[in-house]
């Protein structure tokens, strides 16, 4: 079990996207990161598909557990 003290705050995805775009092109230039988002970020990924092959049906909560005996 997660310890209670501990809450979960889930970022808005758009915020997400927004700040990694914005470290992108910090760290990478313009350029680069457009080719990053080209060859990586537009490909027709079955996210769902690939969380159930990596996680099967495990909880957040095992898998926090898993983490923290790493």
């Amino acid at each position: 079990m997660i310890p209670a003290k501990l809450k979960l705050v889930v970022p808005r995805s758009e915020c997400v996207k927004d700040e990694a775009v914005q470290i992108l092109v910090n760290h990478l230039g313009l350029t680069k990161t457009a080719f990053f988002i080209r060859d990586n970020l537009s490909s027709q990924t079955d996210y769902l598909e690939m969380k159930q092959e990596l996680f099967g049906n495990k909880t957040v909560a095992d898998l926090y557990h898993e983490i923290q005996s790493v």
